[in-house]
């Protein structure tokens, strides 16, 4: 089996390499310190485990699974908290390892990963934030990850086979993400699909302008003034989250 480890602290990783080497029938092809070499290391290496912290910089597991998605390798996440996420993971993920790592622990994780992979991560990670969106979203582009703060994105455009992430600041990003996937990442208490080709952070929705026969476009408040057309079918449930009637 071959594995990735992510890890801000080095004596954590050092450690794991020590019981998987332990452990036998597995070989650690990279280390990362943070989520997004974490994401860079499993796009380059394709590995078929990810052994992940929790809390890392840039980016942290469970924003690292999300955009692994369902194709990518397994996911174990080793962290030192338990809270409510154990039980969670203990009935849905992969696997779930409690630092301080046993290895006759760690051996069971990696066993149930040979015999892949469980329920769904999705309905784990939805089981853990039920309320809110990712604090960092890392979309794909090319060969790299990009990784942006949900909040300072105005609206995202469907645009042939890409979609495109407008910025607060004016700048844009391609990702080759349909609309779809993008918005199941995304906190659907701020983030709203008002046309088949637009989602829209609410939070810069400045105008609803009327253009005649039930014919609406949204205007925000970015950088570049991102006017939206809002259809007909969607119009309702942005009337209703703006507090206006039918």
């Amino acid at each position: 089996m071959r594995v990735l480890i992510a890890d801000d602290e080095a004596p954590a990783r050092a450690r794991m390499r020590r019981l998987l080497d332990e452990i036998g029938g597995v070989e650690v092809v990279g280390e990362a310190a943070d989520g997004l070499e974490a994401l860079d290391l499993a796009a380059a290496l394709q590995p078929d485990a990810a052994l992940l912290d929790i809390e890392m910089p840039e980016l942290d597991g469970l924003g690292v699974a999300r955009a692994l998605g369902p194709q990518g390798p397994a996911v174990v996440f080793v962290t030192a908290y338990d809270g409510h996420a154990v039980a969670a993971f203990e009935a849905a993920a992969v696997d779930y390892v409690l630092k301080p790592v046993v290895r006759a622990r760690l051996a069971a994780a990696l066993e149930r990963v040979r015999h892949r992979r469980g329920p769904d991560l999705e309905a784990v990670l939805a089981r853990l934030a039920p309320r809110r969106g990712p604090a960092r979203l890392a979309v794909r582009c090319g060969a790299r990850f990009a990784v942006y703060d949900p909040d300072r994105i105005a609206a995202i455009l469907a645009e042939d086979h890409y979609a495109t992430l407008r910025c607060d600041d004016g700048r844009e990003l391609l990702s080759e993400e349909p609309l779809d996937a993008l918005q199941a990442r995304l906190d659907p208490g701020a983030f709203l699909r008002v046309h088949r080709a637009a989602i829209v952070n609410l939070a810069f929705l400045r105008e609803l302008q009327r253009l005649g026969d039930r014919r609406y476009e949204a205007v925000l408040s970015d950088a570049q003034e991102t006017r939206v057309p809002v259809s007909r079918e969607r119009l309702p449930e942005l009337k209703r989250r703006l507090g206006l009637g039918a």
